[in-house]
C-alpha cells in the first residue's frame, strides 16, 4: 500500500527593592522625575528617570519572513534561524511550533536568549524588547529517524531500486515543527536558504535555486516565496545520475535517477514541452527560476511538489494506476503544483482541497484537449469512482478542522469534480479556467471561498448555493441521489430526472443521460441550473425506435447516486495519492 490511500509563559523583569530599614540613595530627578520613593522603613530606590520609553515588553505578533537551515544529514541535526519581522507594538517573547528540544543555546538577534524553553509543541523564547524590526532566532535540534501517518512525512532513509541508500526529509501540511522551530501554518509564504551537509560523493536536492558541493548542498528560495510545508524538504541518494530532458520556456528540465530508473526515458519530450507552455500561458512563468528538477525514490506518494525540486515514486512509469498513462499525469500534477500550491498557498489546512483539484484539473483539460479521447475519460471515471466513497465534504467545515492526515485522501476525486469539472457545465470551460487564472495570479494564501469569489467574478453567477450545497459541510456528504424516467411520443422522448434526497438539499448541476434504443443512443442534457428551486427537471431528445435503456452520467462528469442502482455499496476503489 505504499502508493495507496484507504481510508504562556511570559518574561521576567528584574526588580531591586530594599528591605525594612534598608537606606538606598535615590537617583537624581530628571525631566519628569519624582526625586525618589521610599520602601519599607527608609527611603529606596532612584529617581524619577528623563521620561525615557519604558522597555518593550510582551509577546511579539508577526510571522517568519526567512529560514536559515543548516542540516547535518549524518548527525540528524538542524540549525535554524529564524527572521520574524516584528511589528509595532513589538515584544520580548516570541513562539514557535516545535516537536524537539533544543540541543544548544537558543540566542535572541546573537545575544543568548533569556528564556528558551521547549513544552507543549512550541518553543518559547525571549530576550531584549524590540518595539519593531527583523528579529533573529537561532536553535540547534536534533531530529529522530522516524516516519508519520504511513507517508513519507518525517526523515527517513532506506534502499532504492538499485540497492543503495535513498535518504528523504519531507515536512508536509503542519509537520516543519518535527525537525525544529517553524511557522508550519500552512498559509505564511516565506524565503528559505539551506546548507545541507553530507558525505562527499552524495547528490542533495532541495528546494528552490540548487548549489550542489563536495559535501554541502546549499539551495535558496527568494523572490518568490513557499509555505513550509513544500519548501522544507530534501532528499539524497549517492547513486543518482543527472539526466537533462528538454529546455522549456526557458527552463531545463533535469531528472536525477539511479541505475536502471526509466521516469525519464517513458515520458514524451513533445507533449511534456506542450504542456509547459499551454501551463505557462495560462499562469505565467515558471515561478522557481530556470531549472526544474525529478527525482525517482522509493516513496510513498506518487509525486510530491517541492518548488523547483519534484521527488517521484522511482518506478512509477511501471506501476499499474487508473490514470491512463500515470507517468505523464502524475508529472503534469506535480508540475501544476509549482504554480497551485507553492507560488499560492492554501489558506488554512481545511482548504486542503483546491491545491489537488487545481493540480489534477489543469492537467485533465490538457489531456482533453490535446492527448487521444481515452486519456481525459480516464482521469474523469476514477475521479468519479472515488468521490462516492468519500468520508469528508472537500472543505470540511467541522470545528475545530479535523487532522489533514484524516481527510486528505477525500479530496483526490470530488474536488476536481465538484470544483471545476461540474462547474463547465454550469457557467463553461472558458470561465472555470478564466476564474482559475485570476485566482492564482498573484503569490499569497487563497481559501475555496476565495475560489469560489473568482468563479464568481468571472462568470457574473452567485456560486453561493452551489458551494453550499457541494463543497462545504460536515459529516459524510450526501451526494445527490438521481432517478431516471423516459416518456415517449413517437419520435419525442422526454427523459426526466429527479433528485430523491434524503436531506431534501437540492444540488445544482446539469446530468446527462445516455437513452437507448436497439439501433441509436442519444444523450439528453438536463440542466438544474446552480441554484435549483425544483427537484425534477427534463430535456427532450428525439429517438426513433422504443427506447430501452438509460445511463446516468455515462461520461462521468458528475458525482451522483442513481435510484435505480443496487443497494449494496460499491467496493472501495485505491486513491493514489500525490
Amino acid at each position: 500500500m505504499r502508493s495507496l490511500f484507504f481510508l504562556g509563559l511570559a518574561s521576567i523583569a528584574a526588580l531591586t527593592a530594599c528591605g525594612s530599614g534598608e537606606t538606598g540613595s535615590g537617583g537624581g530627578g530628571g525631566k519628569g522625575g519624582s526625586g525618589g520613593s521610599t520602601c519599607g522603613g527608609g527611603p529606596c530606590g532612584g529617581g524619577g528617570g528623563d521620561g525615557g520609553t519604558a522597555p518593550t515588553t510582551g509577546q511579539i505578533p508577526g510571522k517568519v519572513k526567512r529560514y536559515d537551515y543548516a542540516f547535518d544529514m549524518d548527525a540528524l541535526s538542524a540549525d535554524t534561524k529564524l527572521t520574524v519581522d516584528v511589528a509595532a507594538p513589538g515584544g520580548d517573547c516570541v513562539d514557535f511550533e516545535s516537536r524537539q528540544p533544543t540541543t544548544g543555546d537558543v540566542t535572541w538577534n546573537s545575544a543568548t536568549a533569556t528564556t528558551a524553553i521547549t513544552d507543549m509543541g512550541v518553543l518559547h523564547a525571549c530576550g531584549q524588547g524590540l518595539a519593531e524590526g527583523p528579529l533573529e532566532v537561532r536553535a540547534p535540534t536534533a531530529f529522530p529517524k522516524k516516519k508519520f501517518f504511513g507517508l513519507d512525512v518525517g526523515f527517513s532513509q532506506k534502499p532504492n531500486m538499485n540497492g543503495g541508500a535513498f535518504t528523504y526529509l519531507v515536512s508536509w501540511v503542519g509537520g516543519c515543527d518535527q525537525f525544529a522551530p517553524c511557522d508550519n501554518d500552512p498559509g505564511t509564504l516565506s524565503e528559505f536558504h539551506f546548507d545541507i551537509h553530507h558525505a562527499p560523493g552524495t547528490t542533495v536536492l532541495c528546494s528552490g535555486k540548487l548549489t550542489p558541493g563536495t559535501d554541502n548542498t546549499r539551495c535558496d528560495i527568494e523572490g518568490t516565496l513557499a509555505p513550509t510545508y513544500s519548501a522544507v524538504g530534501w532528499a539524497a541518494d549517492a547513486q543518482w545520475k543527472k539526466k537533462p530532458f528538454m529546455t522549456a520556456n526557458g527552463v531545463d528540465w533535469v531528472f536525477y535517477e539511479v541505475p536502471g530508473g526509466t521516469l525519464a526515458s517513458s515520458l514524451d519530450v513533445t507533449v511534456m514541452s506542450d504542456f509547459f507552455g499551454w501551463m505557462t500561458d495560462l499562469l505565467g512563468p515558471f515561478p522557481y527560476g530556470d531549472e526544474l528538477r525529478f527525482a525517482g525514490g522509493p516513496t510513498a506518494w506518487l509525486g510530491f511538489e517541492h518548488p523547483a525540486n519534484i521527488v517521484l515514486l522511482e518506478d512509477l512509469d511501471k506501476i499499474a494506476t487508473d490514470y491512463a498513462d500515470a507517468m505523464t499525469h502524475v508529472t503534469m500534477h506535480e508540475t501544476t503544483h509549482q504554480w497551485a500550491g507553492d507560488r499560492s498557498t492554501i489558506a488554512t489546512a481545511a482548504d486542503f482541497v483546491w491545491k489537488e483539484a487545481t493540480a489534477e484539473y489543469l492537467p485533465y483539460v490538457f489531456e482533453d484537449e490535446q492527448l487521444p479521447p481515452d486519456v481525459g475519460a480516464a482521469s474523469l471515471e476514477y475521479w468519479d469512482g472515488i468521490s462516492l466513497q468519500s468520508q469528508h465534504y472537500p472543505r470540511p467545515m467541522e470545528e475545530p478542522t479535523p487532522p489533514v492526515q484524516t481527510f486528505y485522501g477525500d479530496v483526490y476525486g470530488p474536488g476536481p469534480m465538484v470544483l471545476y469539472v461540474q462547474l463547465e457545465g454550469l457557467i463553461g470551460r472558458d470561465k472555470v479556467l478564466a476564474g482559475i487564472q485570476a485566482f492564482l495570479k498573484d503569490a499569497g494564501a487563497r481559501s475555496v471561498d476565495d475560489l469560489r469569489k473568482a468563479m464568481e467574478a468571472v462568470s457574473g453567477e452567485n456560486l453561493q448555493p452551489y458551494f453550499d450545497a457541494w463543497v462545504f459541510g460536515v459529516g459524510v456528504p450526501e451526494w445527490p441521489t438521481m432517478k431516471v424516467t423516459t416518456s415517449q411520443v413517437g419520435s419525442e422522448v422526454t427523459v426526466t430526472v429527479t433528485q430523491e434526497n434524503a436531506s431534501g438539499k437540492l444540488y445544482g448541476c446539469v446530468v446527462e443521460v445516455e437513452v437507448q434504443t436497439a439501433n441509436d443512443k442519444v444523450t439528453a442534457t438536463i440542466d438544474f441550473g446552480i441554484d435549483p428551486q425544483s427537484a425534477i427537471a427534463s430535456a427532450k431528445v428525439t429517438l426513433a425506435d422504443p427506447v430501452l435503456s438509460t445511463v446516468l452520467d455515462p461520461r462521468h462528469r458528475l458525482v451522483a447516486r442513481e435510484k435505480a442502482a443496487p443497494a449494496a455499496p460499491p467496493k472501495p476503489r485505491p486513491v493514489w495519492i500525490f
